[in-house]
């Protein structure tokens, strides 16, 4: 079980690392919104664009739950790999035995998303309006976020990392609380993904987790490239 405790110091120093990853991700993350607004451009501009991003949405609905599990997983553990495999050194890259793992947990996580993305849709609606993109987006990032989604990256991604061993992830744990972990991930993933998911909620529900998936492949070859030439 993750450690619950938090002391004044180690908060005060996750609350630093945190800030210290944000602002390191701001010129990534600058990057990733103007790829973003592009393509929002693209698709309300552009009839071909739009018809290309409409025919990925029929294959979306027409193959779900498998088209989220599958896509979300390729982009979530290979290309991720792969970008490492293409900029980073051997020593810094993630080890591919991680890989099948990561697939496997990025495959459920897409479901979950797809869903999350379902019921925000019934909830608020589908309007492409200022107030809908807004609700769906708090949701999204306060409550989805740091309730579902940190605990299960930061815990899954720890688990993997430690060879699948509960005694050495337990130690992991003992050395570095949950909380101390997760704190600077939730603060460095706010500034970087709160207009990028603003960004994906301008599209119909169809395209959201396709758009997801595309900026979450965008982010981790902006990252490796950045970790590259850092």
């Amino acid at each position: 079980m993750p450690d619950s405790t938090l002391r004044p110091s180690h908060l005060r120093e996750a609350l630093r690392l945190g800030w210290g990853g944000a602002k390191s991700n701001l010129l990534p993350g600058a990057l990733l919104w103007t790829v973003g607004l592009v393509l929002v451009i693209a698709y309300y501009q552009s009839p071909v664009v739009a018809q290309t991003f409409d025919h990925i949405g029929i294959w979306k609905n027409r193959y779900s739950p498998w088209f989220a599990m599958v896509s979300t997983a390729l982009f979530g553990s290979l290309i991720p790999w792969l970008a490492q495999l293409a900029f980073l050194p051997r020593e810094r890259r993630m080890p591919f035995r991680q890989v099948p793992w990561l697939f496997l947990f990025w495959a459920l996580h897409g479901w979950q998303v797809d869903k999350l993305y379902e019921l925000q849709a019934h909830v608020f609606g589908n309007a492409i309006d200022a107030a809908t993109i807004v609700r769906k987006t708090l949701v999204d990032q306060f409550v989805w976020v740091p309730l579902l989604a940190v605990p299960q990256v930061l815990l899954s991604y720890l688990f993997i990392e430690h060879g699948l061993s509960g005694k050495r992830f337990g130690e992991a744990l003992r050395r570095k609380s949950y909380w101390e972990r997760a704190i600077p991930l939730m603060i460095a993933n706010w500034v970087v993904w709160v207009p990028s998911v603003s960004l994906v909620y301008l599209f119909p529900l169809p395209l959201q987790l396709p758009l997801m998936n595309l900026i979450l492949a965008l982010w981790c070859l902006i990252i490796s490239f950045f970790a590259k030439n850092g």
